[in-house]
């Protein structure tokens, strides 16, 4: 054979290579080989030599180059679009050295979460220590920036960021209470007097379970989470508490998001610290500190309606040394916290709610 005699080579090397593969009846290949050395050749360009030698086939030797035919110019089309891939610069199936890492999925978060939320900021717990002062030679605050408390979907109804600025940081294990899931807290840096006890003075995030009917006596019992499933419900189990005051909620939105806020205080100055206000969603067991220890010790309670849970905001309203500080040996001053008033108000008015979109139906 020619120059021009390519195609029919190729359906040569079909029927000795690949006739494996693709098996043709014995009949068949026959005939195509008895056929393909008489086959005359016209020189007409692309597809149109297949029809000029089908035609001077046998009916038998048709059906085999047919056959031979598909498979043979899928063969040659894999291998032209794999070499034009390679001249456009198409994908390889190896990821280069230079690509950039993808982050691992928490084993806590399904594929459905991944994609509705964003990863967003570090969580408050892996936040970048950084000294408080020049003094602060153990680095006791969280750099400046926005951060989301610490725990994933399993323990917060959203994903929950905050504006943390200079001079703050997130309490250890044991301060104020803080047990497991579902309590996470940004406290501001009270100088060296206070830099390795803590201040006790700041906000606190939590999530809400059953509820406790008296804080300063768990022996009452609780009322079950399945009766404070709402802003309104919680509020009115928390107004009925005993030797605390609450003022009456007022309707408010965090992000968006509608909830509730009141303001509570114990009616005398013996208190009951650190109480029992409730346990989290994940029964971590949450205080009612600091207003369980007396009237000057007013805190703001945010009851926020996520859609998937209720999220819980408490936060000081009040200067005062805080009773943390007072066990720490601090004096008693009505005006210790009035500078940082302005600050712990930026915090709660950064608070931003991102809430997992529902997963599809299966």
């Amino acid at each position: 054979m020619n120059h021009n005699d390519d195609f029919i080579g190729h359906l040569e090397d079909y029927l000795h290579e690949f006739d494996g593969a693709t098996p043709l009846p014995d009949h068949v290949r026959d005939a195509v080989h008895a056929e393909l050395p008489r086959s005359r050749q016209v020189h007409r360009p692309g597809p149109l030599r297949l029809f000029t030698m089908l035609s001077n086939t046998s009916s038998g030797a048709r059906l085999g180059l047919v056959a031979a035919t598909f498979v043979v110019a899928a063969i040659l089309g894999a291998a032209i679009l794999d070499s034009r891939s390679t001249e456009i610069g198409g994908a390889t199936p190896t990821v280069t050295p230079t690509e950039s890492p993808r982050p691992a999925l928490s084993p806590s978060v399904g594929p459905s979460a991944a994609a509705s939320i964003p990863e967003g900021p570090p969580m408050l717990g892996s936040g970048t220590a950084v000294a408080c002062d020049s003094t602060d030679t153990g680095k006791g605050c969280l750099a400046p920036g926005t951060y989301q408390l610490t725990g994933g979907p399993d323990v917060w109804p959203a994903k929950v960021t905050i504006d943390v600025p200079a001079g703050w940081f997130e309490p250890r294990v044991g301060e104020l209470g803080v047990a497991s899931s579902g309590w996470d807290a940004v406290l501001v840096e009270g100088g060296a007097d206070t830099r390795y006890a803590g201040t006790g003075w700041g906000v606190v995030f939590t999530t809400v379970g059953d509820v406790y009917r008296d804080p300063c006596d768990a022996s009452k019992g609780k009322i079950p989470a399945a009766q404070v499933t709402t802003p309104q419900k919680l509020a009115a189990s928390i107004a009925t508490w005993p030797k605390f005051t609450t003022t009456a909620p007022h309707p408010i939105s965090v992000d968006g998001y509608p909830g509730l806020e009141l303001a509570i205080e114990r009616t005398t100055e013996t208190g009951c610290d650190p109480g029992n206000s409730w346990r989290s969603a994940s029964n971590a067991l949450v205080d009612a500190y600091p207003f369980a220890d007396g009237r000057t010790y007013r805190t703001i309670i945010r009851i926020v309606d996520t859609g998937r849970g209720l999220l819980i905001i408490r936060a000081a309203d009040f200067p005062d040394t805080s009773p943390f500080e007072l066990g720490g040996g601090i004096a008693k001053s009505a005006t210790r916290h009035t500078a940082d008033l302005p600050e712990l108000q930026a915090i709660l008015d950064s608070v931003r709610i991102a809430v997992p979109e529902s997963s599809p139906s299966p």
